[in-house]
């Protein structure tokens, strides 16, 4: 094996690969209620939706009819550090296939916070809030992490070369670690990630208050989902970021 040095980094990459649908799908999916048969040959995918098409969509949300918003599904790449992944997997009705451990060797890429993440909390768990920090503080978590992460990662290494199985070696690498994933969800799903992972704010009908670190992905999913399904976001953002 090659030996490699740690590389930090206090960012996440998530990239839309794929979607299937788009807002014709709802409303098809919607109509074949009343429509029966003919329903399915209105609302191609790639049409211009009418003012009747949009208004059923708004009240398809506003009524909280979810079903139809399943009709369109996307395919994302994370590359988080693990202890965001583990968050993400807890969104069950989606599809996951991550990077093992078991079976590559794994890249030295490790998390460290950025300068203005917060760090010191109060209040109690289930009610707290942030604190901004004293840079002097940050800093001497950073040069923390990096050691840590230097430490673990040179065992790491040293482990392989002893000939220990992959899935041994890493066993005592941090949470902090990178790992890549592929994230399959439908809409009606991602619109439940957007709801509790992002930080909306007051504007937010159930505020949420999720870590900073996952709301770097959830930031980027909503654009993507923006650009493909404009009219559901507005509804979204409309109903105080309620999931349907």
């Amino acid at each position: 094996m090659t030996r490699t040095n740690p590389v930090f980094r206090s960012d996440v990459d998530c990239y839309l690969l794929d979607s299937m649908g788009d807002e014709n799908s709802i409303v098809r999916r919607a109509r074949v209620s009343t429509g029966g048969p003919g329903s399915s040959v209105k609302n191609n995918p790639g049409d211009e939706l009418t003012n009747a098409d949009k208004g059923l969509i708004r009240m398809l949300f506003r009524e909280k009819h979810g079903v139809p918003f399943e009709g369109v599904e996307f395919e994302f790449y994370f590359r988080v550090p693990v202890f965001v992944s583990r968050q993400i997997v807890k969104h069950r009705l989606s599809g996951v296939n991550e990077e093992s451990g078991r079976y590559r060797e794994l890249q030295g890429e490790f998390y460290v916070i950025p300068d203005d993440r917060k760090i010191e909390q109060i209040g109690r768990t289930g009610s707290y809030q942030f604190k901004e920090s004293d840079p002097n503080l940050v800093a001497k978590l950073q040069e923390m992490q990096i050691k840590e992460s230097t430490e673990a990662w040179t065992a790491y290494q040293d482990k392989l070369e002893m000939g220990v199985a992959k899935e041994v070696a890493r066993q005592n690498l941090p949470v902090n670690i990178y790992s890549s994933m592929y994230y399959k969800t439908n809409l009606r799903s991602a619109l439940n990630f957007l709801s509790l992972r992002k930080e909306w704010g007051e504007d937010s009908l159930y505020p949420s208050h999720p870590q900073y670190e996952i709301t770097l992905v959830a930031d980027k999913m909503a654009e993507e989902i923006q650009k493909v399904v404009p009219n559901v976001y507005e509804a979204f953002i409309e109903s105080g970021m309620r999931p349907v």
